[in-house]
């Protein structure tokens, strides 16, 4: 039975009160409960794969679930926040650090080195979240230094004189705030979950990598839930890339490389854009190794959006399953979530767009 609050859980928002998935909020995503209600809806089996796995949803609730799965992402930020929060962390030694770090007074020890960064923060700010940054790599621990630096991270974003909107960064001076107090609460916040949370042993499998050209291993995988970039022009990660730049070393981490890749356009229309073409070759892509890597009779669930173009819409849903049917994927199920309008210049309505679940099935291999 498809769930009356379908539109609202292929979003990240319910997440934000759901302890632990919320500890970083990624617009790009979709809730805890919509990948409870696919394992139990289509009977998924494990170890569940998430070949897009942004901040870490799918793995996360499988681990809540005490089901193996595997995870991976091009985004070291991404990779890093799923890592995050599906460790086992030992709560007596994240309050002993705690306390360690509330004794410390921040003081103006160094900068980060990128100056286009450093406009969008009050001075003082940035230079105690590099002191801060400093004090976390000295953290032997590592499950402990990865949980405090995703406490710097979201701290880093609040007191950020921006806010995220579409597709960028868009400056805006926000009152001053105290880094330590912020940082300190967060920490606090994080440890509480975890004590209210009875999660298993079991740990999912993470990697920095590329859907397009990863390859697992044939026959390993029980169940796919996923969800590719969506079909326009936005990279996705520019919104992220202060956190990119200051953590991580990098400006920004492109999605999706093929937005200036040439396509081949051998199987595809020609009438469809460049971007189009080029973005259903690369999920050609990944959906084949998708197919080579689930155990037959695994399901593949991917939530998808349609393309908003400034003189036509497509239906990625289509397209998407046409290709999986072409590598031998059978189409259980097609539902609708929402209908989104696109625009032209925010004032003239080009068409509607489809954001839908696919549900496709390796088929179980016949006798000869």
């Amino acid at each position: 039975m498809i769930p009356e609050n379908i539109a609202e859980l292929v979003t990240f928002v319910p997440n934000k009160t759901e302890l632990i998935h919320n500890w970083f909020y990624y617009k790009e995503g979709f809730a805890k409960k919509f990948v409870e209600w696919c394992i139990k809806e289509f009977e998924l089996e494990e170890p569940i794969l998430d070949p897009f796995c942004g901040v870490g949803t799918t793995l996360l609730t499988a681990k809540q679930l005490g089901l193996e799965s595997i995870g991976f992402d091009v985004s070291p930020l991404a990779a890093f926040v799923s890592e995050a929060k599906t460790r086992k962390y030992n709560t007596a030694e994240l309050e002993k650090q705690l306390e360690e770090f509330a004794k410390l007074l921040p003081k103006q020890i160094g900068k980060f080195p990128n100056k286009h960064i450093r406009r969008l923060f009050r001075e003082k700010n940035l230079d105690d979240i590099y002191f801060y940054y400093k004090k976390i790599q000295e953290i032997t621990d590592s499950r402990t230094r990865k949980l405090f630096l995703l406490a710097l991270i979201d701290t880093t974003s609040r007191v950020a004189n921006v806010v995220k909107i579409g597709g960028s960064l868009r400056k805006q001076k926000k009152q001053e705030m105290n880094v330590k107090k912020l940082l300190l609460g967060k920490i606090r916040r994080m440890i509480e979950d975890l004590k209210k949370t009875q999660l298993p042993e079991i740990e999912p499998e993470i990697f920095e990598a590329d859907a397009r050209i990863t390859k697992l291993k044939e026959n390993s995988i029980g169940a796919i839930i996923t969800s590719p970039p969506y079909l326009n022009k936005i990279e996705y990660t520019s919104v992220y890339k202060m956190e990119l730049g200051l953590f991580f070393g990098e400006q920004e981490t492109k999605l999706r490389a093929h937005i200036a890749d040439a396509p081949s356009g051998k199987d595809f229309e020609t009438k469809l854009p460049l971007i189009a073409r080029a973005y259903f070759e690369d999920m050609e892509k990944a959906m084949r190794n998708w197919f080579h890597a689930l155990k037959a009779g695994g399901k593949a669930i991917i939530v998808v959006g349609g393309g908003c173009f400034p003189y036509e819409t497509i239906e990625s849903d289509d397209e998407l399953i046409k290709i999986g049917e072409k590598i031998g994927f059978k189409l259980l199920q097609k539902i609708v979530a929402r209908k989104i309008l696109c625009m032209r210049n925010r004032t003239i309505k080009v068409g509607t767009v489809r954001e839908s679940l696919i549900v496709l099935e390796k088929p179980e291999q016949k006798d000869c």
